[in-house]
């Protein structure tokens, strides 16, 4: 799966639900700066990194995989994906 266009969903997500990177990082244990590298495609998230993001975020098995995984999947920058 294509690393910078997982982070260009979760971009979009962070956005929609007014989270920023700093907490994000905190929260996952990692540093501001890794965060944005994983977040412009530069490294892969871990699994255990996915897991965390699901949770930190609030995203449901489905969504959570279609973000991770479907390289097809659209994300609506308008409107929060549930």
């Amino acid at each position: 799966m294509d690393a910078e266009l997982i982070g260009k969903r979760l971009k979009i997500l962070m956005t929609q639900k007014k989270i920023k990177r700093s907490n994000l990082a905190k929260k996952m244990g990692i540093s501001y700066n890794t965060l944005t590298k994983k977040l412009n495609g530069q490294i892969e998230f871990s699994a255990i990194e996915i897991t965390k993001i699901k949770f930190f975020l609030q995203l449901s098995d489905e969504l959570s995989a279609n973000i991770f995984f479907n390289p097809y999947f659209e994300i609506n920058e308008e409107k929060e994906t549930k």
